[in-house]
């Protein structure tokens, strides 16, 4: 008797489940046939369309199944031509926030891109899978701004409490971390992460290139054309045209007499 009873109850949650998933459905579809779409944009359904605000999908343009566009009142996502947003990849524009990716951009799988202030992606530039985009610190927002042709390697984390600025033909190796808010340590006795947020946006120059597992801290300026070596800590902004290694990053030689 327990056993049918059970069952019974399995059986209306199930139901249940599905009446909600259809109307899910039906909602995202809804705010689909609300945006703006180019001729050729290409849908691989399921994709997620949630919130108020406007979507605007450029000529081209994929959406992969399970990708996630959200949005807030007076917000704006600008998908621009030949655009590519992966399966399973986020993005969610804030209030009163635009975020613009530029013609033949990618958002690969899993990546999240969440933002409160501005997003705008160059033409060509690229964010991996996996990578995660967004304020790490409650009440604090920047933007997040990629030149062309740049790329965001997989595993990468870039906390946007404070601007992000990535210039023309970055390479942002995977698995970086790229911190621009910290805590003053001494000011709370009780724990030193609870301390006084310090914030400082990070700046890349165009054509620097920052290998993997490399840290990036708050206030932070990668000069034109400079390289920093894998597994790398950079505490200080490194110069144009010159290569930094180690822990914290230091000086090995100049590649680029002007930079």
């Amino acid at each position: 008797m327990k056993t049918i009873v059970n069952l019974i109850r399995i059986k209306l949650m199930y139901f249940k489940y599905l009446g909600s998933r259809t109307g899910r459905f039906f909602y995202w579809n809804l705010r689909l046939a609300q945006a703006t779409l180019g001729k050729g944009v290409r849908i691989n359904f399921p994709v997620i369309i949630e919130g108020k605000g406007h979507l605007t999908i450029g000529s081209g343009s994929e959406l992969m199944k399970r990708s996630s566009i959200g949005l807030s009142p007076g917000s704006q996502v600008l998908i621009g031509e030949g655009v590519r947003i992966h399966g399973d990849a986020n993005i969610h524009a804030g209030k009163d926030t635009t975020i613009k990716l530029g013609e033949k951009c990618s958002v690969l799988t899993h990546a999240v891109l969440r933002n409160g202030k501005g997003v705008e992606m160059g033409k060509g530039s690229s964010v991996s899978s996996y990578c995660n985009i967004f304020p790490r610190e409650p009440g604090y927002d920047g933007k997040f701004i990629m030149g062309e042709g740049s790329n965001i390697g997989d595993n990468t984390i870039i906390d946007t409490s404070d601007d992000v600025i990535i210039g023309d033909l970055v390479a942002v190796g995977p698995a970086c971390i790229l911190y621009t808010h910290d805590h003053d340590y001494e000011s709370n006795p009780a724990a030193a992460w609870k301390g006084g947020v310090i914030t400082g946006k990070i700046v890349i120059e165009n054509g620097a290139w920052v290998g993997a597992r490399v840290t990036l801290l708050p206030g932070i300026i990668i000069g034109k054309n400079a390289v920093i070596a894998a597994g790398s800590v950079v505490t200080k902004s490194v110069p144009a045209g010159e290569i930094y290694a180690g822990i914290p990053a230091k000086f090995i030689k100049k590649i680029h007499p002007d930079g």
